[in-house]
């Protein structure tokens, strides 16, 4: 469920499923599927089996801490309400200007405004939206004027199928090709206000990054694929991506490594030869992976500024970097009253 704390706090709630745990054995438990349990979440990691006495205590420390947090008394001013529940996988929210209204989009492809306690979906991409593992639609911004433009961002995994046919003949929307070699994209909608809630247009449809399968974020892993959407405070966009290679902790991926999609990527026209490097595409210049971008929302294209802007050639990915080298920025956000992040 949302929870907000008035009059400027606001905090994500996941209930906690503790009949999940309790009906687990424990005899076959370990730190590992602990750590799954809570998190909700499945970790590249390997398994360390504990003892079971150690195992009732992390689990008493997890519920008495959960139970205290609950139990805790607000500060004066502030109150508890709930706006909203029943997700399926949100992934975050944000809010218009006016902060009068909640937009929240789920993992799997659906992007929902909250307004006056009530729901309304805004858009659904589920048929596009490759939702596994940690790949989805992670990404999410409304333009600075969107209360008047009706602009807003999603920065999304691809699923393969939908990526390959999509508009031909062997095309089938209940079709997923997930645990393959596709690409992260980002496109841009317009929302209409209406005296009920928005209507969008699926015409309005603009891809800015990732158009067709050659020139999309690369991904050939099951982690590190797209990241966050973010306005800078000059009016340009921030976009947060993955250096797209294999994710084990005990292996870097320098090329053709074996737990990845890397020849399909590379038979697809994803990736190119030189790109076979795994996660040291982040310091390709030409390649996606592994950057900030800065570009404008209008046109998708490069700014001036960037450190490695071409005048000739504004569409360029180099155009578009505005830094490099990174493993996973799956999240990003500003330093407030700055620029930074």
């Amino acid at each position: 469920m949302f929870k907000i704390y008035n009059p400027d706090m606001l905090k994500v709630c996941f209930p906690f499923n503790y009949s999940y745990l309790y009906s687990k054995n424990l005899n076959n438990l370990n730190f590992y599927h602990f750590l799954k349990i809570l998190s909700n979440k499945t970790w590249i990691a390997k398994s360390t089996p504990l003892p079971k006495g150690v195992i009732m205590l992390l689990m008493l420390f997890a519920l008495a801490s959960s139970q205290q947090l609950l139990a805790q008394t607000l500060p004066p001013g502030f109150t508890n309400t709930e706006v909203s529940g029943q997700w399926n996988e949100a992934v975050g929210l944000t809010f218009n200007k006016t902060g009068n209204q909640m937009f929240v989009w789920e993992r799997t492809g659906r992007v929902y405004v909250v307004e006056n306690n009530q729901r309304q979906v805004l858009l659904d991409i589920r048929e596009e939206v490759a939702g596994y593992w940690d790949m989805g639609l992670l990404g999410f911004a409304l333009h600075p004027n969107f209360d008047t433009n009706g602009y807003f961002y999603l920065l999304y995994n691809v699923d393969r199928h939908h990526l390959l046919h999509h508009g031909s003949s062997t095309y089938n929307p209940s079709t997923n090709e997930y645990y393959n070699a596709s690409i992260g994209r980002l496109t841009r909608y317009t929302a209409t206000k209406t005296s009920t809630g928005y209507t969008v247009n699926l015409a309005s449809r603009k891809v800015l990054i990732g158009a067709t399968k050659t020139t999309g974020i690369p991904t050939t892993h099951i982690s590190h694929g797209v990241g966050s959407l973010v306005f800078g405070t000059d009016g340009t966009l921030l976009v947060s991506t993955g250096d797209g290679a294999g994710a084990n902790p005990d292996a870097i991926d320098t090329g053709s490594a074996s737990e990845t999609y890397y020849q399909q990527a590379l038979n697809d026209g994803i990736i190119r030869e030189q790109e076979n490097v795994g996660a040291f595409r982040s310091q390709i210049l030409d390649s996606y992976n592994g950057k900030i971008l800065r570009i404008d929302p209008e046109t998708g294209n490069g700014i001036a500024s960037n450190p490695f802007y071409e005048t000739t050639n504004p569409g360029s990915i180099r155009s578009k970097v505005w830094a490099l080298g990174l493993r996973n920025p799956f999240r990003m956000s500003l330093k407030p009253n700055s620029g930074s992040f």
